[in-house]
């Protein structure tokens, strides 16, 4: 029989002050669990880390694990498991116990993006494992399908024509009237008549004025002529000469002129007279009016008649209907949603203490 191998066995306490040698293997006899030493940490190394969570094929779980089942259990029996997860499965009774997960009908999700907390739980899956997928992508495209045409059978309404009436109207005269007006004399009325006063005015006559004549100093001089002297031959072959100035400028020297003293005469307006209103008086003559008639003749309306003429409906007549047949064209869909069956095996989900 060959030699067995035993390694050291001990408490998780005992475990955990334990050192031992460089690749020294040893039991954790209170979770069940193998580790290694490196001999220079106390403890050493778990081979599966407490909170692992792993299927398992069992009604219950082995030493050293617990069901998925959302149970409230001890925080200082399964110290090392609350140091892991805490409460984010579950808080239980707030001060004593934790929850573990609840893995009942679920499947497990990883936590990323759009699930970034631990311990969230989504629903949970049906009976019958049928789950309503997001939208699916692809192609689906429907076959085409051509209805059967529809044709209605005509109709013809009946024509109805009303009958004529004609109505009789009995003659009617309207007596004539006469009315008498009666005389009648407005007396005569004359008002007084106004006269207004003359007014006249002061006329009026200002005084005449006459200015000072002013006569500047007279300037140095009249025009200044400027010359140039030039000599001038006589005559063809003769030697004499004679000299002749040219006048090269001209110019005037300061100077002034007197301007007369100006005589305005003084303004006389007369005075104005505007002679006294006079109106006349008014004097309006009597008015008679005569008696005097106004005559409306007799009116005679004579028998007459009015006619209805008959009216006619023509038939209405309404043709056949003809409905050709509908064809609808073949459907693509690009994505849509739908329910998608699971092939599934139940099992228990098991967590490391």
């Amino acid at each position: 029989m060959a030699t067995q191998l035993q390694f050291r066995r001990g408490t998780t306490a005992q475990n955990n002050s334990y050192t031992g040698l460089v690749g020294e293997i040893s039991l954790d006899t209170s979770t069940n669990n193998i580790r290694i030493h490196d001999g220079s940490n106390a403890g050493g190394a778990e081979i599966i880390p407490s909170g692992t969570i792993v299927g398992y094929g069992a009604a219950s779980a082995p030493t050293g694990w617990l069901l998925c089942n959302d149970a409230a259990v001890s925080r200082s029996t399964y110290a090392r498991l609350f140091a892991v997860i805490g409460t984010g499965y579950g808080a239980g009774d707030g001060s004593s116990t934790f929850n573990v997960p609840d893995l009942r009908d679920k499947v497990p999700l990883g936590k990323g993006t759009n699930n970034d907390t631990l311990g969230t739980t989504t629903s949970s899956a049906a009976a019958s494992s049928v789950l309503a997928s997001a939208t699916k992508s692809g192609v689906t495209t429907a076959a085409s399908n051509t209805g059967t045409g529809n044709t209605g059978t005509g109709n013809t309404g009946t024509g109805t024509t009303a009958t004529g009436t004609s109505g009789n109207s009995t003659s009617t005269t309207a007596a004539s009237d006469t009315a008498n007006a009666t005389s009648t004399t407005a007396a005569s009325d004359t008002a007084t008549g106004t006269t207004g006063t003359a007014n006249t005015g002061t006329a009026n006559t200002g005084t005449g004025n006459t200015g000072t004549g002013n006569t500047g100093a007279d300037g140095a001089g009249d025009l200044t002529l400027t010359t140039y002297d030039v000599n001038r031959t006589l005559s063809t072959g003769t030697k004499d000469t004679t000299q002749v100035g040219l006048v090269t400028a001209i110019s005037q020297a300061n100077h002034t002129h007197s301007i007369p003293a100006l005589s305005v005469p003084a303004l006389s307006v007369p005075a104005l007279s505007i002679p006294g209103l006079s109106i006349p008086a008014l004097t309006i003559p009597s008015l008679t009016v005569n008696n005097h008639t106004h005559g409306i003749p007799s009116l005679t309306v004579n028998n007459h008649t009015h006619s209805v003429p008959g009216l006619g409906i023509p038939a209405l007549s309404i043709a056949a209907l003809s409905i050709p047949a509908l064809t609808v064209p073949s459907l693509t869909v690009n994505n849509f949603s739908v329910n998608t069956t699971l092939p599934t095996e139940v099992v228990n989900y098991i967590i490391k203490i």
